[in-house]
Order: C-alpha cells, then structure tokens, then sequence
C-alpha cells in the first residue's frame, strides 16, 4: 500500500506500479520511505520502529502522524466495505480491468468481497 501522494510540482506523472511494487519508483515525494512505513505499519515487513525513525528523520513528527492516522483510516474503510460487500458496476468492471491486472488489484483478498451489479 502506497499513502496517497503527489509530484512535487505538480507536473511530473506518477507510476501507480510503485504503490504496489518497493522495486518502483512511484515519482512520489519522500515515496520510498512512505512505502517502507505503510508496508511496515500493515505488517508486509517486520521493521515498524525503523520504518516510523526513518519516516520522522525524513519527513519529520507530523509527517509520521498523518501518515498514522492515514493508515489507521483506510483499515477502518476496508474493514467496512468488506462488511457490507463492495459493489462493482458493468461499466467500472470493464473500464478498470487493464489497470486492475497490470497492479494485480484482483489478487488482494478483498477481491472476496467484491461482487458484480448488472
């Protein structure tokens, strides 16, 4: 999982392969020690302290806050939409599926818990 981010100018494109591959760069600012901490706030990786030091000597104490609390927020939206089902139109199936597979978005387990509307 990559923490949403953006370029630093605004200009440069992102590689989304980078939130889900370490091996890529994402062209987000600061990506890699961001990477590093969420995979390690998730439990990918058995690093969390050194992740979190990494993270606040980088980016600094609020940085290491947000990117917390960030985290903390998307489990408890997965957690929801794995609850109650994740609906997925016709339209949004068949305009998603080259980016879907080229991320491997079908392979995460939530995948279960998604299901097909007409």
């Amino acid at each position: 999982m990559m923490l949403l981010g953006r370029s630093s100018d605004g200009n440069d494109a992102l590689n989304l392969n980078g939130t889900v591959r370490n091996d890529i760069d994402s062209g987000v600012e600061h990506g890699g020690v961001l990477l590093r901490y969420s995979d390690a706030a998730v439990g990918r990786t058995d690093d969390l302290v050194a992740a979190r030091e990494a993270l606040d000597a980088e980016m600094g104490p609020d940085a290491v806050v947000d990117c917390a609390a960030t985290i903390a927020n998307f489990q408890r939206m997965v957690r929801i939409a794995d609850g109650c089902g994740i609906p997925l139109d016709s339209f949004s199936r068949t305009e998603s599926a080259k980016w879907r597979d080229g991320l491997g978005i079908d392979n995460f387990r939530s995948r279960e818990n998604t299901f097909s509307q007409s």
